[in-house]
């Protein structure tokens, strides 16, 4: 009878799905916390009056803006090619690994 003690190989079967699993997890919650910091970057640069309004004679708030703007935007494009990134991995990892199950 199996019970999941690690003199099983069992065992070590369910701990390997639970890393798979816990890494996928986290690897989402990153994403999503990327993309809503990206959000609120672009929201940032967007909302409420000038930024600094004593110096350059609020001059300086386009500079201000256009840093949050560019900030928001690349953190969603660096995202972005985040996924892309690890979704292309997975399919090469998956494409390997079928090529060596049909050459044996």
């Amino acid at each position: 009878m199996d019970n999941g003690s690690k003199h099983f190989t069992n065992h070590d079967n369910w701990r390997v799905i639970l890393k798979i699993v816990i890494r996928m997890i986290l690897k989402i919650i990153s994403i999503g916390l990327a993309l809503v910091f990206g959000f609120w970057l672009l929201l940032a640069s967007n909302m409420g009056p000038v930024y600094l309004p004593q110096f350059m004679d609020g001059a300086l708030d386009f500079w201000i803006r256009m840093t949050l703007l560019g900030l928001g935007l690349s953190t969603w494009l660096i995202t972005a090619v985040w996924i892309i990134w690890l979704v292309l991995r997975y399919c090469c990892y998956f494409i390997k690994k079928y090529q060596l199950k049909r050459r044996s």
